[in-house]
């Protein structure tokens, strides 16, 4: 008799629980890519030109979900038609807590001077964690590449 009471319960438990559902990218591609409410800047005036940093993916009061992937777009917008995005090496760190470097590898769009990637973010004690994203852009100025250093602050909120 005990058996069968612990059997039943085991059943109604695995029955009673369902996975997550995690809303995927390819779901969202209707969805314009966007500026996060917790993110230090949306756009970055520079003396080769304007920057725009938005984001896609899951996320909740301006805060993207962690290890849930979701995608950067960049894009230049030149202060000088000669100015050509080159190339942009990244990486996203903790700011609230330290967790190493994580390399987002950008690609580059059919778009002129608009590039973007995908990665996603670690989970850690915090229910709410600030993360920078480090960004080192080349920039073809004609004769010559200039690089540019910039960074963005924002938020993540515990799957």
């Amino acid at each position: 008799m005990i058996k069968v009471f612990i059997l039943l319960i085991c059943i109604f438990n695995v029955l009673a629980c369902k996975p997550v559902e995690k809303k995927s990218l390819e779901n969202r591609s209707t969805y314009p890519f966007s500026c996060l409410s917790s993110q230090s800047d949306c756009f970055i005036d520079t003396e080769l030109g304007q920057y725009s940093v938005k984001f896609l993916g899951l996320e909740e009061q301006g805060k993207l979900k962690t290890e849930l992937p979701f995608r950067i777009q960049v894009q230049f917008r030149p202060a000088d038609n000669s100015h050509q995005l080159r190339s942009i090496q990244s990486y996203l760190e903790g700011k609230t807590m330290f967790m190493g470097k994580v390399p987002v590898f950008f690609q580059q769009l059919p778009i002129k001077n608009k590039v973007q990637a995908e990665t996603l973010l670690a989970s850690c004690s915090e229910e709410v964690m600030t993360w920078r994203l480090r960004l080192t852009i080349a920039i073809d100025a004609g004769e010559e590449i200039k690089q540019q250093e910039l960074f963005i602050d924002f938020d993540s909120k515990q799957l």
